[in-house]
Order: C-alpha cells, then sequence, then structure tokens
C-alpha cells in the first residue's frame, strides 16, 4: 500500500510541475490530488528535493521507455525510426497545445543549481535518452544511412540537447516552428539519409 500511494504521489507531483513548476508546487498540493492526509508526505519522502530527485527518475523512465520502443521498431531503419520518434513527439505538442515540454528540462533550468541531488537525477536521464540515440546512430552508421565519420555518442548529444532546446523555444513561441525548423535541418542537412 506504501508502495502505491508512493507512485500515485510522484505522478501527481509530475503533472503538476510539469503545469507549473517545481517551485510553484506545494507539496499540501500534491497530498489533496491524491487524497493523502496532510502531514503524511514524510512517511514517502524526507523532504521535497527527494521527491523532486523521485519525480525526474519517474519522468525519465517514461520517456526513456518511449524512446526505446520507437527506436527499436524493426519495421523501420534506424535513421527512419529517429525521425518518427521526433515526429510522433511533434504530433503529441501539436494536439495537445505547445506549452508543456519535458518536465526534465524544464527543472534543469528552474532548479539544478539549486539541488546537486536533482541536478544529478537529471543528467542521469539525459544521459540515459542520450544513450539511446547514440545506439541507434551507431547501427545507422553500420547499415550506411549516417556518415561513420561521426562520433554517435557526440552526435546524438548534439541531436538531443537541440531537441531540447526547441522544445524550450515552442514554450515561450507558443507554437511549433523551432520544432519544425529542428526537423527540417536535423534531417537533411546534420543527418541526411545516405541511401
Amino acid at each position: 500500500m506504501k508502495s502505491l500511494t508512493r507512485k500515485k504521489l510522484i505522478k501527481a507531483g509530475a503533472r503538476a510541475m510539469l503545469a507549473k513548476s517545481y517551485n510553484a508546487v506545494g507539496i499540501q498540493e500534491v497530498l489533496s490530488e491524491v487524497d493523502v492526509p496532510k502531514g503524511s508526505f514524510y512517511h514517502y519522502f524526507s523532504s521535497k528535493e527527494e521527491f523532486g530527485v523521485a519525480i525526474v527518475e519517474y519522468y525519465g523512465e517514461q520517456l526513456a521507455e518511449t524512446i526505446r520502443k520507437r527506436l527499436s521498431d524493426i519495421g523501420l531503419s534506424p535513421w527512419h525510426r529517429m525521425k518518427e520518434y521526433f515526429l510522433g513527439v511533434r504530433s503529441y505538442y501539436a494536439s495537445a497545445g505547445c506549452s508543456e515540454g519535458c518536465l526534465v528540462a524544464k527543472m534543469a533550468t528552474e532548479i539544478a543549481n539549486a539541488s546537486p541531488r536533482i541536478r544529478m537525477a537529471l543528467k542521469a536521464e539525459f544521459d540515459k535518452w542520450v544513450g539511446l540515440f547514440a545506439r541507434c546512430i551507431e547501427e545507422a552508421q553500420a547499415l550506411g544511412e549516417i556518415s561513420p565519420e561521426h562520433d554517435a555518442a557526440a552526435l546524438a548529444e548534439f541531436i538531443y540537447t537541440s531537441w531540447e532546446g526547441g522544445l524550450i523555444r515552442m514554450q515561450v513561441d507558443q507554437e511549433l516552428n523551432s520544432i519544425d525548423n529542428f526537423m527540417a535541418y536535423m534531417f537533411e542537412y546534420v543527418i541526411p539519409l545516405r541511401k
């Protein structure tokens, strides 16, 4: 029961922080949403910082699972898997609005400097996602779809960092232009399909 309530708190906290921010979300707000009595929070987390780390890890693993699924689709070549992943996320934002963005990127800009524990959790999730893209790039290079002259890990880092920057700009502009620019330049000029 304790682990189920803990997971409910993490999910509610992730939703609230994605809608607002880490600092704008109060513990009582999250407790009320999942109908947990006031004062019970510390049965599940030692601090709001620990709660923030748990939220980053939860959100990060959810996204990693989506990336794994899309990048392992054997019905598509590796290059096409990457492109389809980003197109799928673009489609989500087109239908859901452009204000949400990525919770990990949002927390990185807000709280990483103030909390070394949260910063390290954020880094671990970014590294996990980049690693998944690096493996897909290596596969694409082995098939001749992407130039082998690029270091796969460095290229994956560049691609994913550019994507996150595009998401931040999308939230500021409240439109998809930055995402569309990312798609056009990334797949036409940075990693064009070689065959």
